[in-house]
């Protein structure tokens, strides 16, 4: 890690030119606004004024340039956040879901790979500043590497003229899960994984479902750090800081769950 006494690599017109060529790679004209912000953890993408914003502490991305060895954990970093900007997410703040986020990092890998950048390249700055166990709301480290792989290995199959449209989703799937304010769906499959599906229906694993040992609640979801109980209804609950239970999502059948546990439908 670089010093605080230490200039940072990455300055401003660096990151504009970084921005700039992600955008020209996605076949976009760039209009983004970017700026330093040495008040923020790494990098944030928001919308102020009806303009599109992207801010980055200069030296904390400086120091993952150093320990990843390599300058496309910056690019990463900046189309990361590009993405959320893409995607949407950026009209809702403060709402960051696990699938908005492996989305956004599938496109960094996809983008990272257009440009030039090797599979190690793509994913050096995960490695290096990714979290092993996150919450609801980020999903954990291999996760997130595994979403920068298969965008990378997307754009891959496409230059080899593979048809990447031609992937179907598999048909194991025994529930869906829904959560409050999050758009997305995941799903439990046979195996009993709680897993998020790229826009190429290629599964993600975020957590697992289990028997619940509670007698009030029928089964457990174990999402990274967060325990979650099912009740019989369907509706998933989890624990406060106070210790109350709150209502946090619905967990639907999707066919007779013969493999999951318990083995009784709703």
């Amino acid at each position: 890690m670089l010093g605080s006494a230490q200039q940072p690599r990455i300055s401003e017109q660096m990151a504009k030119s970084a921005v700039y060529r992600i955008a020209r790679y996605s076949g976009l004209q760039p209009d983004f606004i970017v700026r330093e912000n040495p008040g923020i953890p790494t990098a944030i993408a928001f919308i102020k004024g009806h303009k599109r914003w992207i801010e980055y502490n200069p030296a904390v991305i400086a120091g993952i340039m150093d320990s990843a060895h390599t300058d496309w954990s910056a690019v990463s970093i900046l189309a990361h956040e590009i993405a959320h900007h893409l995607l949407g997410h950026t009209l809702e703040p403060g709402k960051r879901h696990p699938g908005d986020e492996l989305a956004c990092d599938l496109y960094s890998g996809f983008i990272l790979n257009a440009m030039g950048a090797t599979l190690e390249e793509s994913l050096a700055a995960m490695r290096v500043a990714g979290h092993k166990l996150d919450t609801l709301r980020h999903p954990s480290k291999e996760a997130r590497l595994e979403a920068i792989r298969q965008g990378w290995m997307d754009r891959d199959r496409i230059t080899r003229g593979e048809d990447i449209a031609a992937v179907s989703p598999p048909e194991d799937l025994h529930w869906s899960i829904s959560f409050e304010g999050d758009p997305n769906t995941y799903y439990v499959n046979a195996a009993n994984e709680v897993i998020w599906f790229n826009e190429l229906a290629q599964p993600i694993v975020l957590g697992g479902l289990a028997t619940s040992t509670q007698k009030a609640y029928q089964y457990t979801i174990a999402w990274n750090t967060e325990v979650l109980e099912v009740d019989g209804h369907g509706s998933i609950w989890n624990q406060s800081a106070h210790g109350m239970m709150t209502r946090v999502g619905k967990m639907t059948s999707l066919t007779p769950p013969r493999g999951a546990p318990g083995s009784r439908p709703w």
